[in-house]
């Protein structure tokens, strides 16, 4: 605190930086720390959560209410005011383009995923380092003019081929030895999803981390949110995709009133 001062404020109470915006499908979830949501020491995130990844132009919370003045024939003044209704919103613009994420901002069906084919595995000639960006196969012959090769579990983008050697067009992330295969791909799968005109808007629970200048954590949870029914954009042009997206939070009915909207949960030192 500032001292010998007529202003007096605490400089660690003023906070900043970005928030990490978490999904879940199951609302009924009622986490009572950060760690019912996210490993606090790795980071991760446990079942049925999923990040919603990067975002742009911060990430925006309202919260407001609406009045009701008390009025009676003996004062010219209202002698009491009540709360009438409260909104509450979450908006921000999501950057990563994931089918997941058009599916929850413009209301997707379900998603259907069909696997990739391959052909006939071949057995590499040599040992891979994580990073590497070619690699040596026993024989050649089966890749000539394949666009992905499946080396392990990783599906790389085939930059050229010369006899033995695929050069790929970003690094692997593992490391391999001769124990493993790479295989040509001969079909890419897809994920396919279609959009029309539902009745109902699905449920989720939304998750607000950020982490302050400490080190220590804020969880921010929403109980219950929907897309809200503002028009999302998504431009198709020389700049990177983003999407518009909001959220409406609701109350839940068998929490206290002054309980049932969302709950805070910061770590302290």
């Amino acid at each position: 605190m500032a001292k010998n001062s007529v202003y007096k404020f605490e400089k660690k109470n003023i906070q900043g930086g970005a928030g990490r915006l978490i999904i879940g499908t199951d609302i009924t979830k009622r986490p009572t720390s950060i760690s019912d949501v996210m490993d606090p020491n790795t980071y991760e995130l446990v079942g049925g959560y999923r990040d919603l990844g990067a975002t742009t132009d911060g990430i925006s919370q309202s919260r407001g209410f609406d009045t009701s003045d008390v009025e009676i024939d003996q004062s010219t003044t209202p002698i009491s005011t009540t709360i009438s209704s409260w909104t509450n919103t979450i908006s921000t613009t999501l950057m990563e383009s994931t089918i997941e994420n058009r599916q929850l901002a413009f209301i997707g069906g379900t998603i259907e995923e069909t696997p990739a084919a391959y052909g006939a595995g071949v057995a590499l000639a040599s040992t891979v380092v994580k990073g590497a960006t070619s690699v040596n196969v026993a024989d050649g012959a089966s890749f000539a003019n394949v666009k992905f090769v499946k080396i392990g579990d990783e599906i790389v983008q085939v930059a050229s081929i010369s006899g033995s050697v695929i050069k790929l067009k970003k690094p692997l992330e593992k490391s391999y030895t001769t124990s493993d295969k790479a295989a040509p791909v001969t079909k890419l799968g897809t994920k396919t999803i279609s959009y029309g005109s539902p009745a109902n808007i699905p449920s989720y629970q939304l998750v607000l981390i950020s982490q302050k200048d400490d080190g220590t954590l804020l969880m921010v949870v929403y109980y219950e949110v929907k897309s809200s029914g503002d028009s999302s954009e998504m431009s198709y042009n020389k700049e990177k995709r983003q999407i518009p997206i909001g959220f409406t939070v609701y109350a839940q009915d068998d929490l206290p009133e002054d309980e049932n909207v969302f709950k805070e949960i910061e770590e302290v030192l």
